[in-house]
């Protein structure tokens, strides 16, 4: 499984929520700053885990959904994720 964590612009997050439950990519977490600088766009991180054969489609999704082709679009990491839990009942998402 990976984490991919997703950098945007805080006004595209609405267009890469629609895409991503469009594509079937429902398990989107989104973190956003309470602070902003006059200097800096205000930004949004985007985390969805998904199977590493679904990595791909996942970025495009997020790619088509957020690129205007100039600077500040954002950035995507891909994380490789070690372990998972669920609280509910402690089952192990990773086997």
């Amino acid at each position: 499984m990976k984490l991919v964590r997703a950098v945007v612009r805080e006004d595209e997050i609405s267009d890469v929520f629609e895409a991503l439950v469009a594509a079937g990519f429902t398990g989107a977490v989104v973190k956003i700053r309470g602070r902003s600088y006059e200097a800096l766009l205000p930004r949004a991180v985007i985390e969805v885990v998904a199977a590493d054969e679904e990595v791909d489609r996942l970025i495009a999704v997020i790619m088509s959904s957020t690129r205007a082709g100039r600077p500040g679009d954002g950035k995507i990491f891909v994380l490789p994720v070690l372990d998972a839990l669920r609280i509910r009942n402690g089952e192990r998402l990773i086997k």
